[in-house]
């Protein structure tokens, strides 16, 4: 048997090996395809890329906010994974090129159109149908499509629970059978459609991923993880009351029913919510929200990348960071919740051939980089020093870790803390500010327009965090908050968060305007703008507040040739502002003090020992490579994993919350190629 440095090692080799010898991979173009084609098309491709990556669409789900987002990775894939495309345009081929992974058709009628607000319109029994087929593995058809592709249907389907042992139930293979109640003539489209979701509720929802839920229209992505999906949205962009309350009841009976299965961390959903506000109301049932109306995330997620280290090449470290006499001025571009914007290389800011010519903080989903390996390392491996990155609104994803319930807070903490360590990352940017005027009580949660800045800085400071930009008007504007246990830093009130940047040179103006007004040294965040794409006239769905790389460089030329403030701007990224204002402030994290020598042993220490019900643990590894932290009972079983990614050699911190365990004593078992080294825990309550 290996040793566990042999066996980490063969792992590794194992890995690049699968990233050496891809299987053969099918591209399906659906530019042309209908939207029952397009339908059929996603669902494969998450049935089939559930344990490989066997198959990419182009054009069948892209982006709005970038046209060329599938061609882009299509060609990435090729020049860096190595992947050599088999494209097929034909429904008929691609059905047939993948019969074996397919039991039958579910049908639909096709004509069933419904829409939630004005411009939406989509097949709700055709998407219910995609929603069936992915907890049976079997392809939402019409009739017709059923008979033209030799797809057997059937009145019944047996539908099992691959998560977690409830009984199998049947569920309809035939949508349309006309005495389905939600066939009945009577009814509104949307009585219609409301009747599905409720006995959808009822009935597919428990055989459904426990920790995974989908809103809006269905993508491949909601497929592969056999999601439960609705299509539920209000008619305004940020009025909760525009969402009905048949609608309400809906999402309250799903979350109410995903946090009992996760009371003690939190689950993730998917898709995007309109009113927007509404991810603020998911929160308090303990989830986090990521916009991805947009295809092949299947693919991505589970594209083979060997285990690695995510270094960012942004990284200051302190002893070399001076504050001088200077304004430090920051650019951060936003919508890093949203899948939309990091996997359409930030609307195709990314592709900029000016990018790292000037610093740029670049907002990420850290969440959804740790689901798909290759698009996370073609970030870090494509970045320059200029480009810094930020979790927005945390690590987690788009969510508001002080409104999470408080059964959920551990878990959430120690999650966050994983993709932090994991990605090197530990300055984020949150946000609240759309509650109108202040609050708004829905369902009996109070949504304020500002964070509870006690438990957000708790949270920071429990996590790891090093700080958090924010946009909050609670707080004072372009100025530091150390009084809630965390860096806050705010910018409000000053054009600074999705101000208006049509013309470069009155942005410029701005930020001068500001700065004149100051002492040095001076910390400003100048925008918090939406980046989009060079050929900035023909980006669709333009905004006043829409920039791009090329602009922004504009706006940099315009801000440092002003003669008084001019010679004096230093335009920084997250991480080099976050370090110097923390020196500035006299509170540099112990974690962040000049490296020492790199230790010669694996090494952990607790404190405090005994302890209840947090422990924090210092662990040290001479090494990089791969480390696993975990607390076992003295039977030897694991009781909590706090990290298994890889690390660079030198001093870490995990903590671990015991909230659940009984007193007693455990043990934290720290491992890497270099060796292993225990600890033993006593939580006394």
């Amino acid at each position: 048997m290996p040793t566990p440095r042999r066996f980490t090692f063969l792992m590794v080799a194992l890995l690049s090996s699968a990233v050496d010898a891809q299987p053969p991979a099918v591209l399906y173009n659906g530019t042309n395809a209908s939207g029952p084609e397009r339908l059929l098309a996603m669902t494969l491709a998450g049935i089939v890329n559930r344990d490989s990556a066997r198959l990419y669409l182009l054009n069948v789900y892209e982006t709005w906010s970038y046209t060329q987002t599938d061609e882009q990775w299509r060609d990435l894939y090729r020049s860096r994974g190595g992947v050599v495309f088999d494209s097929i345009a034909s429904v008929t081929e691609l059905v047939n090129r993948f019969r074996s992974f397919v039991q039958g058709g579910v049908s639909y009628d096709a004509n069933r159109l419904y829409g939630n607000f004005s411009g939406q319109s989509f097949r709700w029994q055709g998407e219910y149908a995609c929603l069936i087929g992915g907890l049976t593995d079997r392809l939402p058809v019409t009739a017709a499509m059923a008979n033209t592709f030799g797809l057997a249907l059937a009145d019944s389907l047996l539908v099992e629970d691959r998560y977690d042992g409830d009984a199998a139930v049947w569920a309809p293979g035939k949508l349309e059978y006309p005495l389905h109640a939600w066939n009945n003539g009577s009814l509104t489209e949307e009585q219609r459609y409301m009747t599905l979701l409720q006995w959808g509720v009822a009935t597919l929802l428990p055989r459904c991923h426990p920790s995974k839920f989908y809103i809006r229209e269905i993508t491949d992505w909601a497929v592969k993880h056999r999601m439960f999906q609705v299509n539920i949205a209000g008619t305004s962009s940020l009025d909760l009351f525009s969402v009905s309350t048949a609608k309400a009841d809906i999402l309250d009976s799903a979350l109410t029913f995903l946090h009992r299965k996760n009371l003690s961390s939190i689950f993730h959903i998917y898709g995007w919510m309109y009113p927007e506000p509404m991810t603020q109301w998911f929160a308090f049932f303990g989830a986090s929200f990521h916009e991805t109306l947009l295809g092949n995330l299947s693919w991505h997620s589970a594209f083979p990348v060997a285990l690695r280290l995510y270094l960012p090449t942004s990284r200051v470290l302190p002893d070399t960071a001076i504050v001088r006499d200077k304004y430090y001025v920051l650019f951060i571009g936003s919508e890093g919740d949203a899948a939309n914007w990091v996997f359409s290389f930030q609307s195709g800011a990314w592709l900029s051939a000016q990018r790292g010519t000037l610093p740029i903080g670049w907002g990420m989903n850290f969440h959804l980089l740790d689901e798909c390996p290759f698009v996370a390392s073609y970030y870090y491996d494509t970045a320059t020093p200029a480009d810094g990155f930020m979790p927005v609104t945390s690590p987690l994803g788009y969510s508001y870790p002080d409104d999470f319930p408080a059964s959920s807070r551990s878990g959430a903490v120690s999650a966050a803390n994983a993709l932090m360590t994991k990605y090197g990352v530990t300055d984020w940017y949150g946000y609240k500010h759309y509650a109108g005027t202040g609050s708004t009580s829905f369902r009996g949660v109070t949504i304020y327009n500002s964070f509870d800045f006690p438990t957000y800085g708790s949270f920071l400071q429990a996590s790891g965090a090093t700080m958090s930009f924010v946009y909050d008007p609670q707080l004072p504007s372009q100025a530091p908050v150390t009084s809630y246990g965390s860096v806050m830093f705010s910018h409000t009130g000053d054009g600074s968060f999705y101000g208006d940047a049509s013309d470069p040179n009155t942005y410029a103006t701005r930020i001068v305007n500001i700065l004149k007004s100051t002492t040095r040294p001076k910390f400003l965040l100048g925008g918090y703008q939406r980046f989009r794409q060079d050929n900035f006239a023909t980006r669709p769905a333009p905004e006043a507040h829409d920039i791009s790389v090329t602009r922004l460089a504009q706006v940099v030329t315009a801000l440092k040739a002003d003669p008084i403030v001019g010679p004096h701007v230093e335009v920084v990224t997250p991480q080099h502002f976050s370090v110097l204002l923390r020196k500035q402030l006299g509170i540099l994290a112990v974690d962040d003090q000049p490296s020492q020598a790199i230790p010669d042993r694996v090494a952990v220490s607790a404190f405090p020992n005994p302890f209840n019900p947090r422990v924090s643990l210092t662990f040290s590894v001479p090494a990089d490579g791969p480390v696993r932290v975990r607390v076992i009972d003295l039977l030897g079983r694991e009781v909590a994993l706090l990290i298994d990614a890889p690390l660079p050699a030198g001093e870490h911190r995990a903590s671990w919350s015991a909230l659940h365990q009984p007193s007693g004593v455990y043990v934290a078992v720290v491992e890497s190629p270099s060796g292993r080294a225990l600890h033993k825990l006593v939580l006394a309550k």
